[in-house]
Parts: structure tokens; C-alpha cells; sequence
């Protein structure tokens, strides 16, 4: 840090661990900053209040911040640590069998006690939760933590970040450009990246000679749909000058996250016939239903319990989605029929992965997808005009790792050190002033009073403070295991 103890005290608030501000307010009266924005930078009285102004020049050396509120964030860490999209000499693109991000710092924060976001949306809550996203990333480019969520004094420290990449596409989506105009009137030069973007720019590559695209959007339930991506597509074609034909299709992707976590209302792998309690794709004619039509298609596995079958019956009538596999097939077969069935002269030339998860059944859906594009019938090949011949999936946390990249580089911004890369986590966790009746049985913050609370408050209800083992359920710690180049990271503070 150029000229600045690693240990240097800024005065920070309690709750965001914010650094010291600037002493005039004016920038903070620049229209589109939220309030809790406003105190950050030039509100002395306020327990959000910074000095900017001592903010490290040296950003080099500083951390690559990551927040979100789930696994989606190990998600995007596991992409820092093994990205190899650039020649780390010139910058050009190309592998070069050195990690893109070797030696470089990285500090995570996992937002537990205040997700799902998405339950501020169907609460009606937005201003709570932008303010939210504001306090991860002030915590992020702040140089304090709590040791502990019963600490009344912050007295961890840490080094600020350089910049901010935001993993939730929710906490993109409606908090990215609260988050940038901050940062703007910071004058720290810290920047901030999201994963919708970033993958919309790489989807958008592939408008053809005409101005015409067409894009699938493959989203899950509790996330951002494809009504807010096609939004932003939008408005980003409009801002590129692209005048032609623009089409989104959108399938939500029910099942496929949560079989991938073993969610029983969607699979159960001892089950040997159709069960209650199931919430999965049924047979139908409506939207998410599965078309009895379609099985030659849908190219279902049918081994073992892959499928359930009512008692006593082998009909396609009330069967069952079973496994992982078969979720994938259902959904992209069902948006790639939606297109042709739409008479649509613009093939799909990518679709969008909006779930961190689906990164990980990739080979079932570039096998399904290639199955597609060959599918015959009658001697005709159905689906010919419906995909690209140069069609890919685009993972959002992929083009967001490559944003930063060409962001820290084109800024001088790349560590370009030799050492091995660390990695900081922490999490939120309910403040111990927290009334025992707003927890439940977990220790966890009450849907109600978590989406209920009120914006424009100082009230401290959460604290961010280091990651450990006891604060998450045994599978999300495997989950995290998963993540090898992270885990091998973290291994040794956890245990």
C-alpha cells in the first residue's frame, strides 16, 4: 500500500468496515447516488462515513474483492484462480499455460445473513436491498472486520480491494450501477464488474451482417429472468447502433440447480416410481410442461430411476423427471422447439447460462445440443435453422473474469507477482443485538424481518466476519470442497 500501513486505521463504520471520506460533500450531491452513498462520502456524523481521500494509490498491490450471497461467489473465485484467457506478457488473447491471475490477492464476501436476494424483489423491498449491496461493497473496499458477530468493535484488519466484482446477477441487476456511481464519486479509482454485462457483450459479437440476433436465456427460478436480461440486451443492442431483428428466448431452467444440490422435491435417487411431493416438469400442453410429442427428442435416459413411471405403467402420462441429465434435456429442447415452432429465420446463436450451477452439467448440454443440431426426421433436419453452426453456451462468470482482466491490465492494475495467489473469506452473519425472536431455529435472520427491514437506518444487523465451517451446512462445505483451487486455499484456516 503506496505510502499506507497494511494496518493503518481509517475512522469506518461499524457495520460496512468502511475507510475514512472526503471532507467536502459536494460530489455526494450528484444526482444518483443512494443516501447510504451519500454518507460514505461526505457525511462526518454517519457510521458510514470514509475518508477516500487516503484511499491506497498503489492499487497493484491490492485484493480483487468478490461478493454475492451465495456459492456463486466460490464460484467466481475457482474462475479467478484458473483463468488462462490472455499471453500474461503482451495481453493478447491466448492461453499460455500461466494463470491469468497468478499471485494476485483475492477477498471474498458471502452475504449469507442477507440472502436470497431475490427475496427483497417479491417483497417489495429494493431499497433495503440496494442499500445492502452498498454495505458489501464499502465492507470490500473498506480495511476492518468483526473477529466475531458478538464483537461490538471491528478489530480485524484487512487491505481494501482495487476492484469489485459482483457475483449475483439480482445484485447486478438492480445494484451495479448504485454500486459504479459510489465509486465515481469515491475518486479511488476502484471499479466495479457484474456477470450480466460482460456476458451480454459476448452474446451480442454474434449479431450478423443485418443487425439481427437471437439469444436464449436459460434462468433459474430464484435469480434474474430472462424478462430483465432481454432488458438489458436491449438496451445494449440500442446503445450499439444494432437495428436489426432482436429475439430472446427464455426457458426457466426449474430443476436443473436444484437436483444438481439434491433438492427432494425434484429428484430423489431411491425413488422407483412417479412420488408425491414432486415439483417438477409434468405432462401438459401448458409452458413447462413436458410434451408427450417430444420424447424421441428429448433423448431422455431412461436407465434406472433416471425417469418415474406411475405405478404398474410405462405411459409418457404423469412420468417423472429423475436425475440431472434429464432436466438438461428437457429444458433445452423445449426452448430450441419454441424456436422453431416460431417460424424464426434467426437461428439461436448462443444461450446464457444465468445460473453459476448449470457451468457445471456443460457436457450434457453441448451433448444435447449437438444431438439437436443433427436430429433428423423424414430425411429433413428439424432444427438446421434453429441453432447457429457456430452456437455456444456463454457462462457469464467466465466473461466477467475476462472483464476484469482487461480491466486491471488496461489500468496498470495487474499485480504480476510471482508468489502463489491468497484468498480472504468472510462472511455475514446476524448481529448479536439482533432481537432472539427474529432468528429461527438456525441462528438465521426470520424471512420476515430479514426482507422486512427498513432503508435510511444505521442499524446494524449484520457483520461481516471470517469464513468458517461452523457457519454453513455440511453439503455447502462439500460444495466448497469442489471448488479445488479455492478449497486448497482456505484448507488449512478452516481446520
Amino acid at each position: 500500500m503506496s505510502g499506507l500501513s497494511r494496518h493503518t486505521v481509517f475512522a469506518v463504520s461499524l457495520m460496512a468496515g468502511l475507510i475514512s471520506a472526503v471532507s467536502c460533500g459536494d460530489r455526494a450531491q450528484s444526482s444518483g447516488l443512494l443516501s447510504i452513498a451519500q454518507k460514505a462520502i461526505g457525511d462526518s456524523t454517519s457510521i458510514y462515513y470514509g475518508d477516500f481521500s487516503e484511499y491506497p494509490e498503489n492499487l497493484p498491490v491490492l485484493p480483487i474483492g468478490v461478493f454475492g450471497c451465495g456459492s456463486d461467489g466460490f464460484d467466481l473465485v475457482e474462475r479467478l484462480l484458473t483463468a488462462d484467457n490472455y499471453d500474461n506478457i503482451t495481453g493478447r488473447p491466448g492461453a499460455d499455460g500461466i494463470a491469468d491471475f497468478g499471485g494476485e490477492s483475492i477477498q471474498l464476501l458471502i452475504d449469507r445473513a442477507n440472502g436470497p436476494y431475490s427475496g427483497y424483489l417479491a417483497s417489495g423491498n429494493l431499497p433495503f436491498l440496494k442499500e445492502q449491496l452498498i454495505r458489501n461493497t464499502l465492507f470490500l473496499m473498506g480495511d476492518k472486520y468483526y473477529n466475531l458477530a458478538v464483537d461490538e468493535y471491528q478489530s480485524g484488519y484487512k487491505e481494501p480491494v482495487k476492484i469489485v466484482m459482483v457475483s449475483s446477477p439480482v445484485a447486478d441487476y438492480y445494484g451495479l450501477s448504485d454500486i459504479e456511481a459510489m465509486m465515481r464519486g469515491s475518486g479511488t479509482g476502484v471499479k466495479a464488474v457484474g456477470v450480466i454485462e460482460s456476458c451480454i457483450r459476448e452474446a451480442l459479437s454474434q449479431t450478423d451482417a443485418d443487425g439481427n440476433f437471437c439469444v436464449g436465456v436459460l434462468y433459474s427460478s430464484d435469480g434474474v429472468s430472462s424478462r430483465e436480461y432481454e432488458e438489458v440486451i436491449r438496451k445494449m443492442a440500442e446503445d450499439r447502433g444494432i437495428d436489426g431483428h432482436i429475439q430472446v428466448f427464455n426457458q426457466e431452467g426449474a430443476g436443473i440447480a436444484e437436483s444438481i444440490r439434491g433438492d427432494a422435491a425434484y429428484i430423489d435417487t431411491s425413488a422407483a416410481i412417479a412420488r408425491a411431493g414432486y415439483s417438477g416438469p409434468v405432462t401438459g400442453i401448458s409452458y413447462n410442461n413436458i410434451d408427450a410429442t417430444l420424447f424421441d427428442r428429448y433423448g431422455f435416459d431412461t436407465r434406472g430411476n433416471a425417469l418415474l413411471f406411475p405405478s404398474g405403467s410405462r405411459s409418457v402420462s404423469g412420468v417423472q423427471i429423475n436425475s440431472v441429465e434429464n432436466y438438461v434435456r428437457y429444458h433445452l429442447v423445449s426452448m430450441v422447439e419454441r424456436h422453431r415452432r416460431s417460424g424464426s429465420r434467426v437461428p439461436i446463436s448462443s444461450i446464457i447460462l444465468a445460473d453459476c450451477s448449470y457451468n457445471r452439467v456443460r457436457d450434457i448440454m453441448d451433448q444435447v445440443m449437438v444431438e439437436l443440431y443433427n436430429y433428423k426426421r423424414g430425411g429433413i433436419y428439424l432444427y438446421r435453422n434453429s441453432i447457429s453452426p457456430d452456437f455456444r453456451f456463454i457462462d457469464p462468470a467466465e466473461c466477467a473474469v475476462r472483464e476484469v482482466y482487461s480491466i486491471l491490465r488496461g489500468d496498470g492494475n495487474l499485480a504480476l507477482r510471482g508468489t502463489k495467489s491468497t484468498l480472504s473469506p468472510y462472511i455475514t452473519l446476524p448481529s448479536a443485538s439482533v432481537p432472539a425472536d427474529s432468528l429461527d431455529a438456525s441462528g438465521c435472520l426470520k424471512a420476515a424481518f430479514r426482507y422486512g427491514r427498513v432503508s435510511g437506518t444505521e442499524d446494524i444487523t449484520t457483520k461481516a466476519v471470517p469464513f468458517a465451517p461452523r457457519y454453513v451446512e455440511g453439503r455447502e462445505l462439500t460444495d466448497i470442497e469442489n471448488y479445488t483451487e479455492t478449497f486448497a486455499l482456505i484448507r488449512n484456516s478452516l481446520y
